[in-house]
């Protein structure tokens, strides 16, 4: 346990003996590192089971683990956040992705992701973006754990193995969507029963269609979520509906049949469903941009970085993760959140795949390509690179590009995600 978290377990039994803490309280990293780095909800927690109020039982928490701990600490809707963390904290905050996702033993049960697909009802590119949400959580469990369940309602769930039984799905769902467009479905939504699906679960739907769905299949949800077996995604509202004119046309049916048309290889497919399940809003979504290598697809953006580092910065590095992750913390942060952003992806990555958290992880990967690509760019550290003379606190911030690269290589690149599954087996 970390020093950090062995804090917050301590203070937990000085003050609230009473309250048992489940393993999604402990500390972990911030998914929007603008807000903060690390954060906890154990006070929430505690409010729920002594009904209390979570703002102050987590100052008193706080007031507790500073002593341990010290660092910019705020309390935000009950959140316990830390910033400033110090370089030993972030060191233990911050596994390595084969700690993340350590090897299933062949019985283990495995993650299931569902898409209750909506119905003519919700706008056909807001359910084209709710497949392409699940389809970039199993690309995430294929690539580090081997295997998901993947299912696109009304199919039933199936294990998939690899990228190409991934994206067979997501093309499948993808296509009946086209095939039924204007039919309206509610009544047998739901074909697979919820005691016969493997937990862990993670389910993905759009709030209208949720709302319209019969009695039983809420409750259904609601016991999934109480019994801590699954988690039930419904992005936000105004992640899905449009409300810009120009846009009509461009994600028209008729548009987007075309665009989907255009689809000839696995990576194009791939690149699409990396854009669509993307942080773009949905003012600004256009899914053609994503046929073309201007990073509108973070995998494609991802994949340039990928070899802008082995060619620019990797020379200068040691060679393993362990080692990179050392030099990562051996001085103070400069760049702090691209070096943050670099440490944390490992983490984050899992728990997009345990939680569903694909939009914000999302998020976190565009922010960290763009900053790592601004600092690729900038004409002092080209030059620092060419001539050699790179300081420790450059040193460091290219340490942390490199290990955040190579953390999320299994799920960008074909060659990362063959040689991951080979070690796993």
């Amino acid at each position: 346990m970390s020093t950090l978290n062995q804090a917050l377990q301590d203070a937990l039994q000085r003050r609230f003996p009473s309250v048992a803490m489940g393993a999604g309280a402990r500390f972990m990293p911030m998914l929007d590192l603008s807000k903060g780095e690390i954060s906890s909800t154990a006070a929430i927690e505690v409010a729920k089971a002594l009904r209390g109020e979570a703002p102050r039982i987590a100052q008193e928490l706080i007031d507790d683990i500073s002593r341990t701990v010290p660092g910019d600490w705020r309390v935000v809707a009950g959140y316990m956040v830390l910033s400033g963390a110090s370089k030993e904290v972030l060191f233990e905050e911050s596994p390595l992705i084969e700690e993340v996702f350590p090897r299933l033993a062949s019985d283990a049960p495995i993650r299931t992701i569902v898409v209750l697909v909506p119905d003519a009802t919700t706008p056909l590119y807001a359910r084209l973006r709710l497949i392409a949400c699940a389809a970039v959580q199993a690309l995430i469990g294929v690539a580090f754990e081997g295997r998901c369940r993947l299912g696109f309602a009304p199919d039933a769930p199936r294990v998939v193995a690899s990228r190409d039984e991934v994206v067979a799905a997501a093309v499948e769902a993808i296509e009946r969507c086209f095939r039924y467009e204007g039919e309206s479905r509610i009544e047998g939504a739901i074909p697979l029963e919820f005691s016969s699906v493997h937990a862990p679960m993670v389910m993905w739907t759009s709030h209208h269609y949720h709302d319209r769905l019969p009695k039983d299949a809420k409750r259904a949800f609601v016991e999934l979520r109480m019994s801590g077996a699954g988690a039930l995604k419904m992005p936000p509202d105004g992640w899905l509906l449009s409300r810009d004119r120009a846009l009509a046309e461009l994600l028209s049916a008729t548009s987007l049949r075309k665009l989907v048309s255009r689809l000839s290889t696995k990576e194009s497919w791939l690149r699409l469903l990396f854009h669509l399940a993307s942080a773009a809003g949905s003012g600004d979504l256009d899914p053609s941009v994503a046929l073309y290598e201007e990073c509108a697809s973070p995998r494609w953006s991802l994949q340039a970085l990928h070899e802008r580092v082995e060619a620019l910065v990797r020379p200068h590095l040691p060679g393993g993760a362990d080692d990179l992750r050392r030099v990562v913390v051996s001085s103070e942060l400069e760049e702090r959140k691209l070096s943050i952003g670099g440490l944390f992806l490992s983490a984050l990555t899992g728990r997009a795949f345990r939680e569903g958290e694909i939009l914000a992880w999302s998020t976190v990967l565009e922010e960290f390509a763009s900053r790592a690509h601004a600092l690729l760019n900038a004409p002092h550290f080209r030059v620092a690179l060419k001539d050699g003379a790179l300081s420790a606190s450059m040193l460091q911030i290219n340490a942390s590009l490199a290990l955040g690269v190579e953390s999320i290589l299994p799920v960008v690149t074909e060659e990362e995600c063959v040689r991951h599954q080979q070690n796993k087996a």
